[in-house]
């Protein structure tokens, strides 16, 4: 049964980018990312205008229960169709992503350990803290390059994630067998994980030695 890792932390700690560091030190034939973001619900029955009024930084705006089920069955050897999400219409894609099982499953989210049945599916769970205003400014930069968003919007969207985390998203800290800073570097915090996971360190030193 593959291992599952689970990296949480409020909007802008830098989720994304250690969970694709996690599957670069652990070797990508062996390790791979199932990002929450990929999971909110399709839109298309709603009129634009309609869309953005959406909470996108609550978990009900999240297909968590289909989440849910991809853990398992990629636990269980399965491959999955995960849904391909469209952050500038709100929609989801026609084609889903075959996503094939493999040893290590890294998961990430604001809300990927908000629920306690989903905390029971974790191995190992991570938390990324970081400064608000670092935050602030990278999901500035990531929304407007790669969500089409304007700085007006991406600061309303903010001021709700901010207060949704608060309530819901900062449940994992708690939680967390292994807590990161957003502002260390990519490897500093790899090999925090890696030594935290029994077998992880020697499998990512392997492949660090094949690079």
């Amino acid at each position: 049964m593959a291992g599952v890792i689970a990296i949480a932390g409020a909007s802008g700690s830098g989720k994304s980018t250690l969970a694709e560091g996690l599957v670069r030190a652990i070797g990508p034939e062996t390790a791979l990312v199932l990002p929450l973001d990929a999971y909110y619900h399709d839109l298309s029955h709603l009129q634009p205008a309609d869309r953005e009024k959406v909470d996108f930084d609550h978990p009900n705006a999240l297909d968590l229960l289909l989440f849910q089920e991809h853990v398992l069955a990629l636990k269980s050897g399965c491959s999955v169709s995960r849904p391909a999400y469209d952050f500038v219409t709100h929609c989801r894609l026609e084609e889903p992503i075959c996503v094939s099982p493999k040893m290590w499953i890294v998961v990430e989210g604001i809300h990927v350990a908000s629920d306690r049945v989903l905390r029971s599916l974790f191995d190992t769970l991570v938390f990324v803290e970081a400064d608000s205003s670092l935050r602030w400014h990278r999901r500035l930069a990531r929304d407007q390059a790669e969500r089409g968003r304007s700085a007006a919007s991406v600061a309303r969207f903010w001021e709700q994630a901010e207060r949704t985390f608060q309530s819901l998203g900062v449940v994992a800290r708690q939680h967390a067998d292994c807590v990161v800073r957003g502002e260390a570097t990519i490897d500093e915090s790899v090999s925090a994980i890696c030594g935290q996971v029994a077998g992880l360190e020697a499998v990512a030193r392997r492949e660090l030695t094949r690079a």
